[in-house]
């Protein structure tokens, strides 16, 4: 019974993780208003009925979309052990959050969309995703005061007013206002653009 109950999950799993991203794509290419959910299960090949009876709606699946995306970044385990410094723990941090943002750069725009739209008609999944995107705040919110209390960070801006973990995640996702897959720029240059911007100009971290 156990290896039957797995085998399931893992083919609902499948199922599902092959219907977001076949919608993620189509939601890319037209936008969401533009894609039905019957092209949607057209698109993956799946079965309307398995497909209805997983998203029976296409807030269900916008849902479902943006909360596994955002869990991808939130739960994050890296590879290796991550360096001690808070230097390098926010340096890894910024790196990590770009790259986060150029590969789910259409679910994140979702994300902004839909936020509004749960908080109004379903509190549940909006608080769902708020506990999200808190944990992740108040993680960057430690770091900070960690960086602070070691000495390496000297977070004040222009006004003295302090920086904040929701100053940081907020020019790190300027990038979505501006930053265009196809521009010249690399990820790995934008990378180069923000780390510099939140360590050196934001976090007053001293240059080598």
């Amino acid at each position: 019974m156990t290896t039957m109950t797995t085998d399931l999950s893992a083919h609902e799993a499948l199922f599902t993780g092959h219907v977001l991203d076949t919608a993620c794509r189509l939601f890319a290419e037209r936008g969401p208003a533009g894609v039905s959910m019957y092209a949607i299960a057209a698109a993956a090949g799946v079965d309307p009925i398995d497909f209805r009876r997983v998203f029976p709606s296409k807030l269900d699946l916008l849902h479902r979309l943006v909360l596994d995306r955002t869990r991808t970044l939130v739960e994050y385990e890296p590879a290796a052990k991550e360096p001690d410094s808070p230097v390098e723990q926010m340096r890894a941090l910024i790196r990590r959050h770009i790259e986060f943002n150029c590969r789910y750069r259409t679910e994140l725009e979702l994300r902004r969309v839909l936020l509004p739209t749960l908080r109004a008609i379903s509190p549940a999944r909006y608080r769902e995703l708020h506990r999200l995107m808190r944990t992740y705040h108040d993680r960057v919110h430690r770091l900070i005061e960690r960086g602070r209390a070691d000495g390496v960070f000297s977070p004040y801006g222009e006004s003295r007013e302090p920086v904040t973990a929701t100053t940081v995640l907020q020019t790190l996702e300027s990038s979505l206002n501006w930053y265009e897959p196809d521009s010249l720029m690399t990820p790995e240059q934008l990378g180069d653009v923000y780390e510099d911007l939140v360590l050196h100009h934001l976090l007053g971290v001293a240059r080598d």
